[in-house]
Protein backbone atom coordinates (compact mmCIF):
# COMPACT_ATOMS: atom_id res chain seq x y z
CA UNK A 1 0.00 0.00 0.00
CA UNK A 2 1.61 3.37 -0.67
CA UNK A 3 2.01 5.47 2.31
CA UNK A 4 0.79 9.62 0.85
CA UNK A 5 2.70 10.67 4.53
CA UNK A 6 6.01 8.69 3.82
CA UNK A 7 9.14 11.36 3.32
CA UNK A 8 11.63 10.70 0.50
CA UNK A 9 14.63 8.88 0.89
CA UNK A 10 17.11 11.40 0.63
CA UNK A 11 20.59 11.07 -1.52
CA UNK A 12 23.50 10.88 0.77
CA UNK A 13 25.66 12.63 -2.09
CA UNK A 14 26.16 16.84 -1.69
CA UNK A 15 23.43 18.43 -2.81
CA UNK A 16 24.40 20.21 -5.95
CA UNK A 17 23.00 23.35 -7.29
CA UNK A 18 21.29 22.97 -11.21
CA UNK A 19 21.99 25.85 -13.81
CA UNK A 20 18.57 27.34 -13.02
CA UNK A 21 19.51 27.86 -9.64
CA UNK A 22 17.88 25.89 -7.49
CA UNK A 23 19.64 23.72 -5.09
CA UNK A 24 18.75 19.75 -5.61
CA UNK A 25 17.21 19.58 -2.39
CA UNK A 26 14.78 22.51 -2.65
CA UNK A 27 13.49 20.66 -6.39
CA UNK A 28 13.25 17.27 -4.76
CA UNK A 29 11.32 19.17 -1.34
CA UNK A 30 8.80 20.77 -4.06
CA UNK A 31 8.31 17.66 -6.11
CA UNK A 32 7.48 15.53 -3.33
CA UNK A 33 4.94 18.60 -1.64
CA UNK A 34 3.23 18.77 -5.03
CA UNK A 35 3.24 14.80 -5.24
CA UNK A 36 1.45 14.80 -1.90
CA UNK A 37 -1.07 16.96 -3.16
CA UNK A 38 -1.81 15.08 -5.71
CA UNK A 39 -2.57 11.87 -3.73
CA UNK A 40 -4.88 13.86 -1.03
CA UNK A 41 -6.51 15.14 -3.96
CA UNK A 42 -10.11 13.78 -3.20
CA UNK A 43 -9.83 14.13 0.51
CA UNK A 44 -9.59 18.29 -0.45
CA UNK A 45 -12.54 17.51 -2.66
CA UNK A 46 -14.87 16.49 -0.40
CA UNK A 47 -14.49 18.92 2.53
CA UNK A 48 -14.65 21.95 -0.29
CA UNK A 49 -16.88 24.40 0.97
CA UNK A 50 -15.73 27.82 0.98
CA UNK A 51 -15.99 30.34 -1.26
CA UNK A 52 -18.42 27.60 -3.15
CA UNK A 53 -18.72 24.15 -1.99
CA UNK A 54 -18.28 22.49 -5.61
CA UNK A 55 -15.99 19.67 -4.63
CA UNK A 56 -13.08 20.91 -6.56
CA UNK A 57 -10.62 22.20 -4.65
CA UNK A 58 -8.02 18.93 -4.34
CA UNK A 59 -8.55 19.05 -8.46
CA UNK A 60 -7.94 22.56 -9.12
CA UNK A 61 -4.52 22.42 -6.77
CA UNK A 62 -3.00 18.86 -8.11
CA UNK A 63 -3.75 20.66 -12.15
CA UNK A 64 -2.04 24.36 -10.48
CA UNK A 65 0.93 22.99 -8.95
CA UNK A 66 1.87 20.37 -11.84
CA UNK A 67 4.43 22.49 -13.03
CA UNK A 68 6.31 22.28 -9.66
CA UNK A 69 6.87 18.64 -10.49
CA UNK A 70 8.90 19.84 -13.35
CA UNK A 71 11.67 22.12 -11.59
CA UNK A 72 14.27 20.02 -12.86
CA UNK A 73 13.35 20.92 -16.37
CA UNK A 74 14.36 24.69 -15.19
CA UNK A 75 13.23 27.20 -12.53
CA UNK A 76 12.23 30.01 -15.06
CA UNK A 77 9.67 27.45 -16.88
CA UNK A 78 7.95 26.74 -14.02
CA UNK A 79 7.00 30.15 -13.39
CA UNK A 80 5.83 30.72 -16.67
CA UNK A 81 3.75 27.37 -16.17
CA UNK A 82 2.31 28.55 -12.66
CA UNK A 83 -0.79 31.17 -13.88
CA UNK A 84 -1.10 29.15 -16.93
CA UNK A 85 -2.03 25.88 -14.94
CA UNK A 86 -3.73 27.72 -12.15
CA UNK A 87 -7.34 26.90 -11.74
CA UNK A 88 -10.19 28.54 -9.08
CA UNK A 89 -9.39 30.63 -6.55
CA UNK A 90 -7.23 27.88 -4.44
CA UNK A 91 -4.88 27.65 -7.75
CA UNK A 92 -4.49 31.00 -8.20
CA UNK A 93 -3.66 32.61 -5.09
CA UNK A 94 -1.21 29.02 -4.53
CA UNK A 95 0.00 29.97 -8.15
CA UNK A 96 1.03 33.98 -7.19
CA UNK A 97 2.81 32.43 -4.06
CA UNK A 98 4.47 30.04 -5.60
CA UNK A 99 5.91 32.70 -8.19
CA UNK A 100 7.99 34.30 -5.24
CA UNK A 101 8.49 31.15 -3.81
CA UNK A 102 10.52 29.47 -6.08
CA UNK A 103 12.99 32.33 -5.97
CA UNK A 104 14.48 30.52 -2.70
CA UNK A 105 17.55 28.60 -3.99
CA UNK A 106 18.51 27.21 -0.89
CA UNK A 107 16.69 26.86 2.44
CA UNK A 108 18.33 29.41 4.23
CA UNK A 109 16.47 32.28 1.56
CA UNK A 110 13.03 30.49 2.15
CA UNK A 111 12.51 33.36 4.32
CA UNK A 112 12.30 35.96 2.20
CA UNK A 113 10.67 34.34 -0.22
CA UNK A 114 7.98 33.25 1.56
CA UNK A 115 7.58 36.60 2.67
CA UNK A 116 7.50 38.23 -0.78
CA UNK A 117 4.92 35.02 -1.67
CA UNK A 118 2.65 35.78 1.23
CA UNK A 119 2.14 39.08 -0.12
CA UNK A 120 1.34 38.33 -3.89
CA UNK A 121 -0.55 35.74 -2.91
CA UNK A 122 -3.11 38.56 -0.68
CA UNK A 123 -3.69 40.23 -3.45
CA UNK A 124 -4.12 37.32 -6.08
CA UNK A 125 -7.79 37.65 -5.37
CA UNK A 126 -10.53 40.73 -5.06
CA UNK A 127 -11.71 39.98 -1.93
CA UNK A 128 -9.18 37.97 -0.08
CA UNK A 129 -10.26 36.26 3.15
CA UNK A 130 -8.51 35.04 6.61
CA UNK A 131 -9.35 31.45 7.10
CA UNK A 132 -8.30 29.84 3.71
CA UNK A 133 -5.19 29.33 1.77
CA UNK A 134 -3.94 32.75 2.95
CA UNK A 135 -3.67 31.99 6.83
CA UNK A 136 -1.23 29.01 5.86
CA UNK A 137 0.69 31.06 3.93
CA UNK A 138 0.61 34.00 6.93
CA UNK A 139 1.63 31.13 9.54
CA UNK A 140 4.80 30.01 7.38
CA UNK A 141 6.12 33.65 6.47
CA UNK A 142 5.53 34.89 10.17
CA UNK A 143 7.28 31.90 11.57
CA UNK A 144 10.27 32.11 9.29
CA UNK A 145 11.27 35.71 10.21
CA UNK A 146 11.16 34.48 13.50
CA UNK A 147 13.69 32.13 13.38
CA UNK A 148 16.10 31.06 10.63
CA UNK A 149 15.14 28.02 8.89
CA UNK A 150 18.04 24.86 9.28
CA UNK A 151 17.16 21.45 7.70
CA UNK A 152 16.69 19.73 10.69
CA UNK A 153 13.80 17.90 12.27
CA UNK A 154 13.70 19.58 15.47
CA UNK A 155 13.07 22.63 13.68
CA UNK A 156 10.73 21.72 10.43
CA UNK A 157 8.46 19.82 13.16
CA UNK A 158 7.80 23.25 15.21
CA UNK A 159 7.13 24.91 11.84
CA UNK A 160 5.08 21.90 10.71
CA UNK A 161 3.33 22.13 14.48
CA UNK A 162 2.67 26.04 13.61
CA UNK A 163 1.00 25.28 9.84
CA UNK A 164 -1.06 22.89 11.65
CA UNK A 165 -2.32 25.46 14.37
CA UNK A 166 -3.09 27.58 11.46
CA UNK A 167 -5.21 25.14 9.60
CA UNK A 168 -7.04 24.12 12.84
CA UNK A 169 -8.01 27.91 13.44
CA UNK A 170 -9.87 28.04 9.90
CA UNK A 171 -13.17 27.09 11.27
CA UNK A 172 -13.60 29.55 14.19
CA UNK A 173 -12.26 32.30 10.73
CA UNK A 174 -14.94 31.78 8.64
CA UNK A 175 -18.38 31.12 9.63
CA UNK A 176 -19.25 28.67 7.03
CA UNK A 177 -16.44 26.55 8.01
CA UNK A 178 -17.39 26.51 11.28
CA UNK A 179 -21.34 25.50 10.36
CA UNK A 180 -20.02 22.92 8.15
CA UNK A 181 -17.11 21.35 10.72
CA UNK A 182 -14.60 21.12 8.77
CA UNK A 183 -11.13 22.79 7.82
CA UNK A 184 -10.51 24.86 4.93
CA UNK A 185 -9.85 22.61 1.72
CA UNK A 186 -7.30 24.78 0.37
CA UNK A 187 -5.23 25.79 3.85
CA UNK A 188 -5.20 21.63 4.17
CA UNK A 189 -3.96 21.47 0.55
CA UNK A 190 -1.02 24.17 1.54
CA UNK A 191 -0.48 21.99 4.98
CA UNK A 192 -0.12 19.32 3.16
CA UNK A 193 2.69 20.63 0.50
CA UNK A 194 4.95 22.20 3.28
CA UNK A 195 4.31 19.00 5.46
CA UNK A 196 6.07 17.08 2.13
CA UNK A 197 8.14 19.79 1.09
CA UNK A 198 9.72 20.48 4.96
CA UNK A 199 9.77 16.39 5.37
CA UNK A 200 11.72 15.88 2.16
CA UNK A 201 14.41 18.66 3.53
CA UNK A 202 14.50 17.57 6.97
CA UNK A 203 15.13 13.63 5.86
CA UNK A 204 14.00 10.53 7.44
CA UNK A 205 14.53 11.54 11.12
CA UNK A 206 11.27 13.72 10.83
CA UNK A 207 8.03 11.70 11.26
CA UNK A 208 4.50 13.03 10.81
CA UNK A 209 1.00 11.34 12.25
CA UNK A 210 -1.27 10.91 9.27
CA UNK A 211 -2.81 13.90 7.73
CA UNK A 212 -6.69 12.18 8.34
CA UNK A 213 -5.04 11.22 12.11
CA UNK A 214 -3.82 15.08 12.52
CA UNK A 215 -6.87 16.60 11.88
CA UNK A 216 -9.23 13.91 12.66
CA UNK A 217 -13.01 15.71 13.66
CA UNK A 218 -12.81 18.09 10.56
CA UNK A 219 -12.48 16.18 7.68
CA UNK A 220 -16.68 15.41 7.53
CA UNK A 221 -18.90 18.16 6.49
CA UNK A 222 -21.35 17.68 8.94
CA UNK A 223 -24.90 15.93 7.69
CA UNK A 224 -27.16 19.13 8.89
CA UNK A 225 -25.07 21.79 6.85
CA UNK A 226 -26.86 23.21 4.02
CA UNK A 227 -24.30 25.53 1.66
CA UNK A 228 -25.58 28.21 -0.55
CA UNK A 229 -26.02 26.74 -3.87
CA UNK A 230 -24.83 28.63 -6.87
CA UNK A 231 -25.40 28.11 -10.41
CA UNK A 232 -22.82 29.56 -12.85
CA UNK A 233 -19.76 28.42 -14.58
CA UNK A 234 -15.76 28.81 -13.51
CA UNK A 235 -13.58 30.20 -16.23
CA UNK A 236 -10.03 30.44 -16.13
CA UNK A 237 -8.04 32.96 -18.39
CA UNK A 238 -4.66 34.72 -18.57
CA UNK A 239 -4.11 38.13 -19.73
CA UNK A 240 -1.01 39.73 -20.23
CA UNK A 241 -2.29 43.75 -19.09
CA UNK A 242 1.38 44.81 -19.32
CA UNK A 243 1.65 47.98 -17.28
CA UNK A 244 -2.05 48.13 -17.29
CA UNK A 245 -2.83 46.22 -14.29
CA UNK A 246 -5.09 47.93 -12.39
CA UNK A 247 -7.36 49.08 -14.74
CA UNK A 248 -7.56 45.61 -16.40
CA UNK A 249 -8.96 44.21 -12.89
CA UNK A 250 -11.14 47.27 -12.65
CA UNK A 251 -12.79 46.68 -15.80
CA UNK A 252 -12.82 43.01 -15.31
CA UNK A 253 -14.64 43.28 -11.62
CA UNK A 254 -17.32 45.65 -13.39
CA UNK A 255 -18.19 42.46 -15.95
CA UNK A 256 -18.33 40.51 -12.16
CA UNK A 257 -16.16 38.34 -10.16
Amino acid sequence: MHNRDAAPALNSSPSRTRENGMDETMIRACVQGAERVSAWADLLDSINVFPVADGDTGRNLKISLAPLRELAAGRERAVRGLPMQARGNSGNIAARFFSAFLDADSPTALAGAAREGRDRAWKAVHDPKPGTILTVFDALADDLAGVPFESGPVRAGALLDRLEGAVRSTPRLLPSLGEAGVVDSGALGMFIFFEGFFMSLAGPALSRRPVTAVFDGGLNISPSYRGESEEGFCVDITLDAGTGTEEARKALLEMGE
